[in-house]
């Protein structure tokens, strides 16, 4: 083990990682009926080890969806090709992490995700608002025409969401997919 593995801060992220991770799940399984002991538990911590890093429900749900937002992010970076040196980059590897079946994504756009099973907060809007304008100046410094831009994300976001359903087949994404694609390469 060499030093940077080790010592408390290292703890303290595991730690945290640790308890977002359990609470993510939890969330997902039980909606808000989930007691913070019991996320604590599942964390392999104690409640006070989660109160350390998230003095509340609240705070525990914002660490929740910035760490979620993150993952999604994280996998949209994952997908973009940095081979294709032409305009719509970023869109092609939105569609493809929103088309990918990534266990992060699926839970962002599920149509029971956190929000939906717990409420949002003052603090929650301001966060999602800021991931909007995130995704604004990243579709907008992409080169595409603006409409078509919003055409591609929004099927690709409404794809992202019906997965999960019985009203989207594998071999339709699959076909979804590949047109929203051609559609980055053909868009002026």
């Amino acid at each position: 083990m060499n030093r940077s593995d080790k010592g408390p801060t290292r703890d303290k992220e595991r730690t945290r990682l640790a308890v977002l991770e359990a609470a993510e799940r939890m969330f997902a399984e039980r909606g808000s009926r989930v007691s913070l002991t019991d996320i604590a538990a599942a964390a392999g911590v104690t409640k006070g080890g989660l109160m350390h890093h998230f003095p509340n429900r609240d705070a525990l749900l914002t660490g929740v969806t910035e760490h979620l937002i993150a993952r999604v992010w994280a996998e949209v970076h994952e997908q973009i090709d940095l081979s294709e040196n032409h305009p719509g980059k970023f869109t092609r590897g939105y569609v493809r992490a929103l088309t990918s079946g990534n266990e992060s994504v699926l839970r962002a756009f599920s149509p029971t995700n956190l929000i939906v099973t717990l409420g949002t907060t003052p603090e929650l809007e301001e966060l999602f608002t800021r991931d909007a304008s995130r995704l604004d100046e990243a579709f907008a410094a992409d080169g595409l025409a603006p409409a078509t831009t919003l055409v591609i994300r929004f099927a690709a976001e409404g794809l992202a969401t019906a997965v999960t359903g019985p009203y989207l087949t594998a071999e339709q994404l699959v076909s979804a997919r590949a047109q929203l694609l051609a559609m980055t390469e053909t868009a002026g």
